[in-house]
């Protein structure tokens, strides 16, 4: 599907109430000063409108998506490919997508599965500064 011209090329889909996933958005938006990466919590219309249109349901709501122009990478794809946008040295663990999925996602789906207990629940807006709160999606 054609990327609208207001469609931001690069979109990191993430778990709103997850302090480990709010936390990754952190770090990328501080590493990111350009703004090549927006962000909407999975939660949002703005992400379900957004998977739909790339022909994706948006049942994983455990996970991180990543949208890359018409392209929807999940899990460790979608966070290694997010930290491989930005500037070096953390582009480089773009190389661990080398390391074969079923290995990534494994270590992937064990932290997801436990990361309320291990780092807790949150709302996204409640950690951001306005400048970060600026790189939101606003929702539909």
């Amino acid at each position: 599907m054609p990327q609208t011209t207001s469609e931001p090329h690069a979109v990191l889909l993430i778990d709103g109430e997850c302090v480990l996933c709010n936390g990754f958005a952190k770090f990328v938006m501080k590493r990111d000063p350009e703004g090549r990466l927006k962000f909407a919590p999975l939660q949002s219309a703005t992400a379900r409108r957004l998977l739909a249109e790339r022909g994706v349901e948006n049942t994983a709501i455990n996970t991180f998506m990543l949208i890359l122009g018409p392209k929807v990478y999940v899990r460790s794809d979608a966070s290694l490919r997010a930290l491989g946008l930005l500037d070096a040295p953390w582009k480089w663990a773009q190389g661990l997508l080398l390391i074969p999925r079923f290995i990534r996602n494994t270590v992937y789906n064990l932290i997801a599965r436990f990361r309320y207990r291990l780092f807790g629940r949150t709302t996204m807006c409640g950690l951001l500064t306005p400048q970060e709160r600026a790189r939101l999606l606003p929702d539909e």
